[in-house]
């Protein structure tokens, strides 16, 4: 199966955020702010895509030279600093409510386009802090396009300026093996943890040499 690694990477927007004192501080208030500082890996398919082969979905670990590998909440925590307080965040499916997405715009991001996909163009949301904590948000989830972001993502995004912390490592780690799963199953053939996985990767690699 061809495999293509889904992620978006550091940017003009985020160079913009990191200078705005609003972004720092909405973002540090839901717990995103160290994620958001994470550095990005430049784009290896290859080797990610021999990483997700020695995946065992059944026992939902890595096999690396005839030894396990597991990981958990604790390995994606220590390496992206998301937060691990709080409810785990609603990222994807249907949420209680009935507000639509138009609704939810017009309140929201009055001006950003609605994609046929029935998804928020983000590059096309005005307000800085909306748009790049919904970068963030499409981030986390694992999105497949990370420039488009879904109703319930948009909810989410609004109810971080409550502020609420959210157990984002939780939800990271149960997607990242989700994932890992549906691609080896041939469900989806994109990735979109790329830039959490090659590192810890390599951590465990150096591990086994020790």
């Amino acid at each position: 199966m061809a495999f293509v690694w889904q992620e978006r990477t550091h940017d003009v927007n985020d160079e913009e955020a990191f200078a705005d004192a609003g972004c720092r501080n909405a973002l540090c208030a839901c717990g995103l702010l160290k994620f958001f500082l994470t550095l990005h890996v430049w784009a290896q398919p290859d080797l990610l895509e021999l990483i997700i082969h020695a995946w065992n979905p059944i026992d939902e670990k890595f096999i690396i030279q005839g030894r396990d590998i597991e990981f958990d909440t604790t390995d994606v925590y220590f390496l992206t600093g998301l937060s691990r307080r709080g409810e785990r965040p609603i990222l994807e499916g249907q949420r209680p409510g009935d507000e639509s997405l138009e609704m939810l715009m017009a309140q929201a991001c009055p001006r950003a386009h609605k994609m046929r996909s029935r998804k928020v163009a983000i590059p096309t949301v005005e307000d800085l802090v909306l748009r790049v904590v919904l970068f963030m948000v499409t981030r986390v989830a694992g999105s497949q396009a990370q420039h488009e972001a879904s109703k319930t993502q948009l909810w989410l995004a609004l109810e971080c300026f409550n502020p609420t912390m959210f157990n984002w490592v939780e939800t990271v780690t149960t997607n990242m093996k989700r994932q890992l799963t549906n691609f080896l199953c041939g469900e989806t053939k994109q990735f979109g943890y790329g830039s959490i996985l090659i590192p810890l990767m390599l951590e465990w690699l150096l591990a086994l040499q020790l």
